[in-house]
């Protein structure tokens, strides 16, 4: 382990700017003895697994006394449509903890304030274990997994290029050990939170996998410090932090009597071997579940790897391969036994599922009224070394670090020298709290707990951080508390205090332009900076002002070298209008396209060509909103995948559901959300990619409290893949979101089936028409994933709409869509991208344009663009379409191609005006693509 130390050159009288020692104390020495400044950059990991839990071990324990980093916590969410929790993170030099409501929205965050988490480790959940407070954990989990993969990745390439170009790695090569070193330690996440944590995660088991990543879920589903056990010894620690779990019960919480359940039942007499003592049915299930995390994260399954079976033994769906004559592997194509003919039992090869997709169900358990709460500390740190006293005492340079380290050494004449006698006074560890009460009934649980009265927990608390829930700020028990602990200050984010400002400045300034080129398609995403999400006057709110502050993004608590609030760190509210000054691309050359556009589509010859073209088009007033229209990852300027259409008459279908397609839902809608909730009829999702689906339990939630109050019989129809409705049901056990209310259909394969991957229509019987809207859904397997559906919504009007969710151009999609009104197709990859596109099973933009074309469909909109570029093919306008021709012959002629963005609202009959507007949205992004876009990957 070595660290790199850095400082100005100037300070040293030498030309050395930088030193590589073996250890920090050795670093901290030098910089001591040569008055070097501190600014110090880890290069190593000082973090052991195996030494996780409490007390350190005699070496980290001391690395935690010398430890001398930079120390502050910075808000990076505070409520608002966006991000509907409040999210923080935890910065030491060497190390990075995320603690808080891990929300949706909350990774989008963190990439619009450019706010890196390779470094993370450790994520502390606070609150109850819902989808509001950890609807965005999972993102998160992927995104700092596959940053640690490409991180290894990207370090793995450059020892191999050194090897090409020749260049000898030398054992006192410090940067090429240390590359060496970080390839080899396997990275870690430790994720903390209360009850049903881990089973949250495992829900996921189907659709969440990454090898290399051990996951550990530290669940707390029992008070550490109960009021007959004081204990101030802290529950976890590392090189960096102490910390003290908080887990408050509601009062109003009824008792929970644990229900009796066989181990064996779920983890085989294996695990039950008579060696340990019997396990609880808590204990146990919670086993079964942290096993399973297990196989998500950390197996050795690898995907090409093929196992040998018998025809009859083969779970399907799967891809069978047999060997021939001459042992050469090759796709099985002959009958199967289910096929009703007599079929021999031959050896096969097949592909083994990822282990986590094998567990068919997972223990039940039902929802927590248990809020996480925690204490955070720093460790004391040492003192200054007296470099001067430990020369005059006779101490050896060498053993200077002895000393740092808190052990006796020996000076002149055999003295003995302790640390007390060359070290500064000790500076005590200093931190913060962070409660989270969602509402009033929580507030006596946490007033009355034993570590506000342990002067050990509590010395060097500066800090609380409120989490709140609506109301709960005004109640007289909490501001009685608030005032009690008025050395300590009150930082308070919840959701009637936290204005609902516009989070995401960066697709806020992007829809400012394009409303500039096109105000009737694009429209500025809602926001007030006086009022909170829950329509609550900010004003109003009745905290005690000495006491109290609201939370503010960006806002900075330094707490070593010394403690420190940075106020100047605060994200103002943005100037959208100033912003799009300030940047490049809305020049008068594309203003200039506009108004011609804006004349055209008001030329009333133009208009009177579009009512005779389009006579023949049924609902012309439905209208396509396009919430999520990015691949694979939230970025700056596109959210994932999520489409809504409206359909007067008939109702709101939408077309799958990405994280915070409810936040994307309350930018476009505001005020007149609840009335597009109630209206909700249907929610298709293509397949279980974590881009296309994780919005959906908090939509359902959303659409669940509002239809309650209006209309308590109402259903809502949900179609997919049978393990998405089984992850829906799965996890209803955590949370009453509205699962009993929901017509969730699972799409069902026709076997013996000619028409190849074509499923079984769902037609729907007269009375389902009248509740749901619709007459039949049509839907085909296609390739991209396990499950990936395309699915074609046919309407009582004649109105068809084909969705293709992910995946490569399809033959049978191009069948049971024939004649859709409107294609919204995927157009992940540009053409010159078309072996990307095959090899990650997406498709083109050409490709898409050509199914809608084979198709017949009379429009098409398409989406789900890879971040990495925005561009807008260039179309032809056609109003020549004779009276004789036919349905596909009227499609070609009236090919309307229009390219989704966020927030963009048209309607079926304005497809021809928004074409209008293309050559001035392609000057825009033309002057853009460079400048914005490129600096967002």
């Amino acid at each position: 382990m070595t660290y790199r130390f850095y400082c100005n050159s100037d300070l040293t009288g030498t030309d050395q700017a930088s030193l590589v020692t073996n250890s920090l104390d050795e670093c901290v020495t030098l910089c001591d003895s040569l008055n070097w400044t501190e600014n110090r950059r880890d290069v190593g990991s000082v973090w052991n697994e195996k030494e996780q839990q409490c007390p350190l071990s005699a070496e980290l324990a001391a690395q935690a006394y010398g430890n001398r980093m930079l120390n502050f916590i910075q808000i990076v969410t505070i409520p608002t449509a966006d991000t509907r929790g409040n999210c923080f993170l935890l910065h030491f030099d060497n190390k990075r903890y995320v603690f808080g409501n891990i929300s949706e929205g909350t990774q989008r965050a963190f990439v619009q304030r450019s706010i890196g988490i390779q470094k993370v480790e450790d994520v502390f959940l606070t609150g109850v274990v819902n989808w509001q407070n950890a609807g965005g954990l999972l993102g998160v989990i992927l995104t700092i997994a596959d940053t640690l993969a490409g991180k290894v990745e990207n370090l793995r390439a450059n020892l191999e290029e050194k090897k090409k170009r020749g260049v000898k790695v030398h054992s006192n090569d410090a940067e090429s050990n240390d590359a060496e070193s970080n390839l080899n330690a396997t990275p870690r996440l430790r994720i903390h939170g209360g009850k049903n944590m881990a089973q949250l995660l495992a829900t996921a088991r189907r659709f969440v996998f990454r090898k290399g990543l051990p996951l550990t879920a530290h669940e707390i589903r029992d008070d550490p410090r109960p009021a007959k056990q004081q204990s101030s010894e802290p529950d976890w620690q590392d090189v960096n932090i102490r910390v003290w779990y908080m887990p408050i019960q509601s009062a109003a919480a009824p008792s929970n009597n644990p229900r009796k359940r066989s181990l064996e039942e779920f983890i085989g007499d294996s695990d039950v071997d008579g060696q340990h003592e019997p396990l609880s049915d808590k204990e146990g299930d919670l086993k079964l579940v942290k096993t399973i995390l297990n196989m998500m994260f950390d197996s050795g399954w690898k995907m090409d790897a093929l196992h040998e079976t018998t025809l009859h033994q083969v779970k399907l769906p799967a891809k069978i391969f047999v060997r021939d004559k001459n042992g050469h592997i090759q796709v099985y194509k002959g009958p199967m036994p289910e096929d009703g003919e007599e079929v021999a039992d031959i050896p096969v090869l097949t592909r083994e599922p990822w282990p986590g997709a094998t567990v068919q169900s997972l223990p039940r358990t039902e929802p927590s009224n248990q809020s996480m709460c925690y204490i955070v500390k720093n460790h004391d740190r040492r003192g200054k070394f007296n470099v001067k006293a430990a020369e005059e005492y006779g101490v050896p340079k060498i053993n200077f670090k002895n000393l740092t380290r808190g052990e006796k050494v020996e000076g002149k004449d055999g003295m003995v020298v302790t640390p007390e006698m060359v070290l500064g006074e000790t500076v005590p560890g200093s931190g913060f709290a962070i409660i989270n009460l969602p509402d009033s009934s929580y507030i006596d649980p946490l007033v009355y707990r034993t570590e506000w009265s342990d002067d050990n927990i509590m010395k060097g608390v500066y800090v609380i951080f409120w989490q709140l829930g609506r109301g709960v700020g005004n109640e007289p028990r909490l501001q009685e508390f608030m005032q009690k602990m008025s050395k300590v200050k009150h930082i308070v984010s919840s959701v009637d205090a936290c204005p609902n400002r516009i989070s995401l400045e960066s697709v806020a300034a992007q829809a400012f332009k394009l409303r500039c080129i096109d105000p009737d398609r694009f429209h500025l995403p809602t926001y007030n900076n006086r009022l909170s999400i829950s329509n609550t006057p900010i004003a109003d709110i009745s905290y005690t002002p000495s006491v109290y502050e609201g939370g503010k993004v960006g806002k900075m608590v330094q707490f070593s070298p010394y403690y420190l609030h940075q106020d100047d760190k605060v994200v103002p509210f943005p100037d959208i209008e100033k912003m799009v000054r300030e940047s490049q691309g809305l020049n008068n050359q594309v203003l200039e396209m506009a108004v011609q556009a804006r004349a055209k589509v008001s030329d009333p010859e133009f208009l009177a060509k579009i009512e005779k073209v389009e006579s023949d088009i049924p609902n012309r007033d439905a209208e396509v909103i396009t919430l999520g229209t990015g691949s694979a990852l939230p970025s700056k300027y596109r959210n994932v995948s999520a489409t809504l259409v409206c359909v007067p008459g008939y109702g709101n279908y939408l077309f799958d559901c990405g994280e915070n397609t409810l936040g994307q839902l309350s930018r476009v809608f505001g005020d007149g959300l609840p009335e597009i909730l109630r209206d909700l009829k249907c929610i298709w999702i293509s397949h279980l990619h974590a881009d296309h689906h994780l919005g959906t339990a908090s939509v359902i939630r959303a659409w669940h409290e509002e239809t309650s109050k209006s209309n308590p019989s109402a259903k809502l129809f949900i179609a997919s893949h049978h393990n998405m409705i089984e992850w829906l049901r799965e996890y209803a056990d955590i949370e009453n979101y509205g699962f009993d209310r929901l017509v969730a259909t699972p799409v069902i394969h026709i076997k013996n089936n000619s028409m190849g991957q074509i499923c079984q229509p769902r037609v729907f019987s007269e009375d389902e028409t009248a509740m749901f809207g619709l007459e039949r859904i049509d839907s085909c397997f296609v390739q991209h994933c396990f499950g990936a559906l395309a699915t074609v919504f046919t309407f009582p009007s004649g109105f068809k709409i084909a969705y293709s969710g992910d995946c490569r151009p399809s033959e049978d999609f191009v069948e049971i869509g024939k004649g859709a009104t409107l294609l919204i197709h995927e157009s992940t990859f540009e053409d010159e991208l078309l072996g990307d596109a095959i090899a990650k099973k997406h498709s083109t933009m050409s490709e898409a344009i050509d199914v809608g074309r084979r198709m017949g469909a009379r429009r098409i909109l398409l989406t789900h663009f890879s971040q990495r570029y925005q561009k807008i093919p260039t179309m032809e306008e056609n109003f020549e379409i004779r009276p004789d021709a036919k349905d596909d012959e009227k499609a070609q002629l009236d090919e309307v191609i229009l390219v989704a963005f966020d927030y963009m609202r048209v309607k079926l009959g304005d497809f021809r005006k928004a074409q209008a507007f293309l050559p001035a949205l392609q000057k825009l992004f033309e002057e853009v693509e460079t400048d914005e876009l490129e600096i967002d990957e």
